[in-house]
């Protein structure tokens, strides 16, 4: 009875063991943010489209209260629109 109650409770603390160790790491929430620009051109559509973004990005994390930011990747496209150029900038941020 006793020998049983030990390898009982070894292969429950086996199996505990690798359970706690195989959970992945918590990982933070991540979000795709866009900002738009207008310009006369294109490069001026991205630079005013780029300024949108740091501040989209600095908004986010203020209002969720998060202390670092990790922006991923980023991308511009632009299109000919009335008068001059409108360029959309998306990223992807972590927390």
């Amino acid at each position: 009875m006793f020998r049983g109650l030990i390898i009982a409770s070894a292969a429950v603390i086996a199996v505990a063991a690798f359970t706690a160790v195989s959970q992945p790491a918590s990982a933070g929430t991540c979000a795709a943010v866009s900002a738009k620009g207008r310009g006369v051109d294109d490069a001026a559509a991205t630079k005013r489209a780029e300024k949108n973004l740091v501040h989209r990005i600095n908004h986010l994390a203020h209002k969720n209260k998060m202390s670092k930011v990790k922006v991923g990747k980023r991308s511009t496209k632009c299109a000919k629109g009335f008068p001059g150029s409108i360029c959309t900038a998306t990223a992807k941020v972590c927390s």
